[in-house]
């Protein structure tokens, strides 16, 4: 046989088995509802409810913040600035973070991690992301598992940096309102996780905060010892999972790999020996596996969650089924595909 006229051959049946294993993907591939389906939509309305009691905590308080933002759970979202201001961050990931589906994805993602009633989960928090907080927080109620909270009222830029409405307060709030979780300890947050980088009116701020909700201050001497601190009451507590919200010094530590952390669900994380790393690292070690919610955008879109919030969140595609494909049938279709090529190979 000619040798240009096999090697069209030989392109036109690679050209069809593409699209033979295309078609067959498509045919043969369908969604399906997770079966916990019930429990994340439970757990969204769980979510918008505790939305309202920090509504009703501003208005009651005269709270309003100066971010142009007109997505539904605006109110959610602090002031470019504050006193308690520990960081920079994004206007957009916050509009991001307020939609109520996140904690669905919790209940998703501790299904697919096997944490189940009775199990405990540790979560450490600041006030950066007050409305993902919530969600995880409403998650964990609904499936009835135990939470162990570490939180700072210190925030990014456009979180919980408004005097009255910190993440101190809407927990008063929240725990008031039927919002069930264990926090175990608070620190002032940001530099050292001691309030280092924060001004003395700053300071100030906190400490009136934390005496009014009747909070004792955890104020370590070093970030290193917070961490070992923390990692003590983390395996005092026996937890079985780690949730990391926001970009807290402590659960990332400051080592080269902390930026590296990886975003969702990960049973196991490079090795990193060095003094400086943070809580996820550490417990990590011990075989604890971890989410951490970090990069908004990238989160959500590996769930189909809205990256463009307008005044209308749109639907999660994706986030409540999962994808079934039938291999057996496919790989029958994908070795018939195959024959032609072998044919004229063999006549080669």
């Amino acid at each position: 046989m000619n040798r240009l006229n096999l090697n069209i051959k030989l392109l036109i049946a690679f050209v069809v088995l593409l699209i033979a294993t295309t078609i067959s993907v498509s045919l043969f591939r369908k969604q399906l509802p997770l079966a916990y389906g019930k429990e994340m939509a439970e757990s969204v309305e769980l979510t918008k409810r505790m939305f309202k009691v920090i509504k009703q905590l501003k208005l009651d308080r005269n709270i309003e913040s100066d971010a142009l933002s007109n997505v539904p759970y605006s109110f959610m979202i602090g002031d470019e600035w504050s006193e308690i201001t520990t960081t920079l961050g994004s206007l957009e990931a916050k509009e991001i973070s307020t939609n109520p589906d996140f904690s669905a994805l919790i209940v998703r993602l501790l299904h697919e991690a096997n944490i189940t009633e009775g199990d405990k989960v540790g979560i450490i928090l600041s006030g950066s992301f007050p409305s993902l907080a919530i969600s995880v927080l409403a998650a964990l109620q609904t499936m009835e598992i135990e939470s162990v909270v570490m939180s700072s009222p210190g925030a990014s830029t456009f979180g919980a940096n408004q005097p009255g409405a910190t993440w101190t307060d809407m927990e008063s709030a929240l725990k008031k309102q039927g919002l069930h979780f264990n926090t175990v300890l608070v620190s002032i947050g940001a530099g050292d996780d001691s309030g280092a980088e924060l001004s003395d009116e700053g300071l100030a701020i906190i400490r009136n905060t934390a005496y009014r909700n009747k909070v004792d201050l955890y104020i370590p001497p070093t970030l290193l010892e917070s961490i070992n601190k923390r990692v003590e009451i983390f395996k005092a507590a026996n937890i079985s999972l780690l949730i990391n919200i926001g970009g807290n010094e402590t659960a990332l530590g400051n080592c080269n790999h902390s930026l590296s952390i990886p975003n969702g669900l990960h049973s196991k994380l490079s090795v990193c020996t060095d003094e400086n790393r943070g809580l996820i690292a550490r417990m990590n070690e011990s075989g604890i596996p971890f989410i951490n919610m970090l990069d908004l955008k990238d989160l959500a879109s590996m769930y189909g969650i809205d990256v463009s919030p307008g005044t209308n969140y749109s639907e999660s595609t994706g986030l409540y089924n999962t994808i079934i494909t039938n291999k057996t049938v496919l790989g029958i279709i994908l070795i018939i595909s195959l024959i032609p090529i072998l044919l004229l190979r063999k006549r080669a």
